[in-house]
């Protein structure tokens, strides 16, 4: 007898070798990729981006790398969707999610 019943979703995150804009890519999303990791690293260009945006959750190393800090959910996040889609960094443009269940 299984103390757990139903069945999991598991997701599979996937970066692409190229950035892909389109909303369909994203229309089911409850966004846990922008949810489910600690940060992303930026470019200095996307730092600065998102500094003139108003972002409050930034950070650079000593070794020069910038990143946005999205734990427990990015700060752009409006619902569930991207509240800076069209500016967003590059690394959300490539990262997209596939699902499977399991028993």
């Amino acid at each position: 007898m299984s103390l757990f019943h139903g069945h999991k979703t598991l997701l599979h995150g996937i970066l692409l070798d190229h950035p892909e804009d389109g909303a369909e890519r994203c229309a089911a999303c409850d966004a846990s990729c922008c949810r489910g990791f600690p940060s992303v690293e930026l470019t200095a260009g996307e730092y600065a981006e998102l500094e003139r945006l108003g972002a409050k959750r930034l950070a650079f190393t000593l070794d020069g790398r910038f990143y946005l800090l999205i734990e427990d959910g990015c700060e752009f996040l409006d619902g569930n969707r991207c509240g800076i889609y069209q500016q967003r960094p590059a690394i959300c443009r490539r990262f997209t999610c596939s699902t499977t269940r399991s028993a």
